[in-house]
C-alpha cells in the first residue's frame, strides 16, 4: 500500500510538470472558454499538441473487428477530448479509395444525439493512431450509430493533387471537371451566417441547390466578425476545431466549421475528410474556432461553433477526400461595398470581403445586407447599381436594373448574381479572364410601386403606309402610389415603316423591358426563316474590354417600352412558289 501512494503521488507530480509547461501556457492563453475538469466524457481533455501517428491503408486492413479505436474532437470550448468507437470493416462506395466503416459506442456521446454535424475531419484510431478523418454518417439513425472515415492516405494524396485550376493556371488551356455522387450522407459542414432572418435560409438553400454548397449546411448565427483576442496562436493540432470563412464584414459573416485531421511540419494540414464546396483549387482563410456544445437535431445534431482571432492560414485545396490548407499565409478578398437607401432616408454602408472563387456568393452578401437594414417584408421598388473594377483592366463596368414586387431579397438576388457571374463565371465568360478587383453595390429602396399597365393603344385609322412613319400613341396606367393629378400617361412612338413592307393584315406588339432577356418566340413547325439574318451581327468580344463593351451596349432601361410591327402574311407571300415538275 505505501509503495501504492508512492507512485500515484510521482504520477501527479509529473502531471503536474505537464500542466506547467509552456505549450501548455500558451494554450490556457488563446482557449477563450475552457471545458470542466470534470467532464464524464470517455477520454480527459487532450492539453497540449496532440500527435497522432499515421496508420496507412494496408496496416489498417489486418485490423480485426471491433477494434477499439477513439475519435479526437471538440465538444465544447476549444480543448480536445476523445470518444469511444469500434472499428468494423473496410468499404467500397465508388470513390476511387477506401472508407473505414466504425461503430459509435460511447454512451456520453450517444447522449447527445451522437455524431454531429461539424465533426467531420475528427482524426479517428486507435489510441495514438490516425486512420482517416470522420467524414460520413447515418441521417435519422439509432443507436449504435454506424459512420465512415476518409482514409489518411486519400487525404495525403489530396496534398499534391493537381486541380483544374492549377492546370489552368500552368498551361492556360480549358479543361472539363468531373464530379461524383454519393448515396449516404456527408457529416456536412455547418455553415453559420450573420445577418440572416431564419426565414431567408430555405430560400437561400433554394437557391444553392444543385451548386457546390452541397455539403454544406446553412444556418443563422448571431455572430459578429471574428474578433481578435490578445493572444492566438498560429499552431494547429489533430483535432482542433477550424472555421473555414466564405464571406466576412459587417452584416453577413459565412464561415464553415470542421475539425483538423493531421498537421504536418511544414504547416501543411488536412480536415474535413469531405469536401466544403468541392471548388478544386482554393484561396478561404481559416480562423481558429471554438465550440460551444452540440445542438441537438431530429435529423442529425451539429457542433454550435465561433470563429476567432485574425485569420491563421489559407485553405489551397477542396477535393473530395477533403480541405487542404496552409498555415501562415493569409489569402486576400474580395472587397465589396453595400449602400443601402430607403426613401429619401439617409444612406447607410457596409463593408464585407468575399474570398476569390466564391464570387457566387457576392449577391447573397448584397440581399442579406438590405434585408438586415430594412427589417421589413414589404411590396416597393428597389432601384439597384453594381460596379464592377477588375485587376486585368482599368476599364469599369456598371450596370443598373429596377424591380418592382413583394419579393425585393429575390430580386436583389438575381440582378445581382446575373451581373457579376456574366464575368466571374468561366462559362458564362469566354472573351477573357475578370478578376474582382473591388465590388461596389447601391441599392435605392422604394416605397411607390413604379409599374404602370397597358391602357390602351392608338393608331391611325387608315393604316399604314409603306415608305412614311407610323405615329402610335401608348396609354400607360400606373400605379396610383406614383401619380399626381393625371391618372394616365400618353406617350407617342413613331415607327419608320420601310419601303418593301407587304401591304394586308400587321401585328402591333407592345412589350416592357426586361433584363433577363425576351421570351424565347414561339414558331410554329410550318414556319422558316430564310437568307442571312437581318442587319450586321455584332462581332464577338475578344477580350476583357470588348466583354465590358458589349454588355454596356446590351443594357436595358427599365422604363423601357417596345413596339414591334410584323407582317401577318405568310411565308410563301415573300417567295414566289417553285415550279413543280410534270409527271413521269
Amino acid at each position: 500500500m505505501k509503495n501504492f501512494f508512492l507512485l500515484a503521488s510521482v504520477a501527479i507530480m509529473v502531471l503536474s510538470l505537464f500542466a506547467c509547461s509552456s505549450d501548455e501556457e500558451q494554450t490556457e492563453v488563446e482557449n477563450p472558454a475552457a471545458i470542466d475538469e470534470a467532464s464524464a466524457f470517455s477520454g480527459a481533455p487532450l492539453l497540449g499538441d496532440v500527435v497522432l501517428e499515421n496508420m496507412y491503408e494496408d496496416e489498417a486492413r489486418k485490423l480485426t473487428d471491433k477494434t477499439p479505436v477513439q475519435i479526437v474532437t471538440v465538444l465544447e470550448g476549444t480543448n480536445r477530448v476523445t470518444l469511444d468507437a469500434q472499428f468494423r470493416g473496410v468499404r467500397d462506395f465508388g470513390f476511387g479509395y477506401p472508407l473505414y466503416e466504425f461503430e459509435l459506442t460511447d454512451e456520453f456521446a450517444e447522449a447527445m444525439g451522437g455524431i454531429a454535424q461539424g465533426m467531420s475531419g475528427s482524426p479517428v484510431g486507435p489510441p495514438g493512431r490516425i486512420m482517416g478523418a470522420l467524414a460520413y454518417g447515418e441521417a435519422f439513425a439509432t443507436a449504435p450509430r454506424r459512420f465512415w472515415v476518409t482514409s489518411i492516405d486519400a487525404m495525403e494524396n489530396a496534398i499534391t493533387h493537381q486541380t483544374f485550376g492549377e492546370m489552368f493556371d500552368a498551361e492556360r488551356a480549358a479543361a472539363a471537371p468531373g464530379g461524383i455522387q454519393a448515396a449516404y450522407t456527408p457529416v456536412k459542414t455547418p455553415l453559420t451566417i450573420s445577418g440572416i432572418q431564419p426565414n431567408r435560409l430555405e430560400q437561400l438553400s433554394s437557391h444553392l441547390e444543385g451548386s457546390h454548397f452541397d455539403f454544406v449546411q446553412l444556418f443563422a448565427d448571431i455572430n459578429d466578425a471574428p474578433a481578435a483576442p490578445p493572444t492566438v496562436t498560429t499552431r494547429l493540432a489533430a483535432g482542433d476545431m477550424i472555421g473555414v470563412a466564405v464571406s466576412t464584414g459587417d452584416v453577413v459573416n459565412s464561415i464553415g466549421f470542421g475539425t483538423v485531421t493531421q498537421v504536418y511540419d511544414d504547416g501543411t494540414f488536412v480536415a474535413f475528410g469531405h469536401p466544403m464546396v468541392g471548388a478544386g483549387k482554393s484561396s478561404l482563410p481559416v480562423y481558429r474556432a471554438i465550440t460551444n456544445g452540440i445542438v441537438s437535431n431530429l435529423q442529425i445534431p451539429y457542433k454550435s461553433s465561433s470563429a476567432y482571432g485574425n485569420p491563421i492560414g489559407t485553405i489551397t485545396k477542396d477535393l473530395t477526400p477533403g480541405i487542404v490548407g496552409e498555415l501562415g499565409t493569409v489569402p486576400s478578398m474580395i472587397p465589396v461595398k453595400v449602400t443601402y437607401q430607403a426613401g429619401n432616408g439617409p444612406i447607410v454602408e457596409k463593408n464585407h470581403k468575399v474570398a476569390y472563387g466564391q464570387e457566387s456568393f457576392i449577391p447573397i452578401v448584397a440581399a442579406l445586407t438590405m434585408d438586415s437594414i430594412r427589417q421589413e417584408i414589404s411590396s416597393a421598388t428597389v432601384d439597384g447599381t453594381v460596379t464592377l473594377r477588375f485587376k486585368e483592366t482599368e476599364t469599369v463596368y456598371t450596370e443598373s436594373f429596377r424591380s418592382a414586387s413583394s419579393a425585393t431579397f429575390i430580386d436583389v438576388l438575381l440582378n445581382v448574381d446575373r451581373i457579376v457571374l456574366s464575368f466571374t463565371d468561366t462559362l458564362s465568360n469566354s472573351a477573357g479572364e475578370a478578376t474582382l478587383a473591388d465590388v461596389s453595390i447601391a441599392i435605392h429602396d422604394k416605397p411607390q410601386i413604379m409599374l404602370a399597365e397597358l391602357h390602351e393603344v392608338i393608331v391611325p385609322e387608315e393604316g399604314i403606309t409603306p415608305g412614311e412613319d407610323l405615329t402610335v400613341s401608348v396609354v400607360l396606367l400606373p400605379h396610383w402610389s406614383t401619380t399626381g393629378e393625371e391618372r394616365t400617361i400618353q406617350r407617342d412612338v413613331m415607327i419608320p415603316v420601310p419601303e418593301g413592307f407587304p401591304i394586308g393584315p400587321a401585328l402591333l406588339t407592345v412589350a416592357s423591358a426586361n433584363p433577363f432577356g425576351p421570351p424565347a418566340p414561339f414558331l410554329p413547325p410550318d414556319f422558316f426563316f430564310f437568307g442571312p439574318p437581318d442587319g450586321p451581327q455584332p462581332a464577338l468580344p475578344e477580350n476583357l474590354d470588348e466583354l465590358i463593351q458589349k454588355m454596356k451596349d446590351e443594357q436595358i432601361d427599365p422604363g423601357e417600352i417596345t413596339l414591334t410591327l410584323e407582317t401577318l402574311l405568310p411565308p410563301e407571300a415573300f417567295f414566289p412558289p417553285e415550279p413543280s415538275l410534270p409527271p413521269e
